[in-house]
């Protein structure tokens, strides 16, 4: 597969050594995907672009608060907490 399209934040399917590994997608360097693997308990951080075989692309609307430029600022009537009995 090729890992030209895939990013930081990507969900990527590895079968490495007969065992299929998901993960995300840390960092990718030198032709080699850095991943945090979804199931700890597996014993694979990396893997290269021969060994990955599925990619799902991170995308959607991002949440308020993640892009510092566009932070939404709540109404104090909104964040206010009341404890009438």
């Amino acid at each position: 597969m090729r890992i030209d399209g895939i990013a930081a934040g990507d969900i990527v399917k590895a079968s490495i050594g007969g065992r299929v590994v998901y993960g995300e997608v840390l960092e990718i360097r030198d032709g080699v995907v850095s991943f945090n693997p979804i199931s700890r308990a597996a014993g694979w951080r990396h893997a290269n672009a021969a060994q990955i075989v599925g990619h799902w692309r991170r995308a959607g609307r991002r949440r308020p608060g993640s892009d510092p430029e566009s932070t939404v600022s709540q109404p104090l009537e909104q964040l206010a907490l009341r404890l009438d009995g």
